[in-house]
């Protein structure tokens, strides 16, 4: 495949990073499966340690599928002794691990590759992007990720592979709301030496 020799102007691709939010709400629509080919397509060139290329990809499509893993993930939550809060959250109906949303994808290595969380961080970052591109949104499913790190049955419900552990992952879908201002932050924190 020829590299691309035609860059968008500089503010047309800071203007797309600045506008990047994470989604928390998703329409009840699914993703066209070679939308997500495309997407683990542009996720799987970004840079690695030592361009090992040591990640595997986990897809779970389908609404009820990604719910039943917020239904495991909570378990485990609430015998870790989540606050009173999260639990009437929960419990008022609102799915605050994974949002409703259409598709998961989770970032894997080996465990004993020591850049495993950079790698999959790198290439999240490249998927969030393809995907912001393409229209859809996507949120880091944080919750998930750290209840996949030790839980069985996540690991079990996501068909782990042996010896590999969950570095990272997002949720993903079309956006139900569309946004028009850039997301505010803090100020710079920078120090020149």
């Amino acid at each position: 495949m020829p590299a691309f020799r035609e860059w968008p102007a500089p503010a047309v691709l800071d203007g797309f990073l600045m506008s990047r939010r994470s989604v928390r709400e998703f329409k009840d629509k699914p993703i066209a499966h070679g939308t997500l080919e495309a997407l683990l397509d542009v996720a799987r060139r970004a840079p690695t340690a030592s361009n090992s290329q040591k990640l595997h990809w986990i897809v779970v499509e389908g609404g009820n599928k990604v719910h039943a893993l917020s239904v495991e993930a909570m378990n485990w939550l609430l015998n870790a002794g989540i606050s009173k809060a999260m639990v009437e959250h929960w419990e008022s109906g609102y799915d605050f691990i994974l949002r409703g949303a259409p598709v998961v994808i989770m970032a894997c290595t080996p465990e004993d590759y020591a850049w495993g969380k950079q790698d999959c961080a790198i290439a999240l970052t490249f998927l969030e992007l393809a995907a912001e591109a393409r229209g859809l949104g996507v949120c880091w499913a944080g919750y998930l990720t750290r209840v996949a790190e030790s839980h069985e049955p996540i690991r079990k419900a996501l068909s782990v592979l042996e010896g590999y552990v969950v570095r990272g992952g997002v949720m993903l879908g079309v956006p139900k709301f569309s946004y028009r201002l850039v997301p505010p932050r803090k100020q710079l924190s920078v120090q020149w030496n």
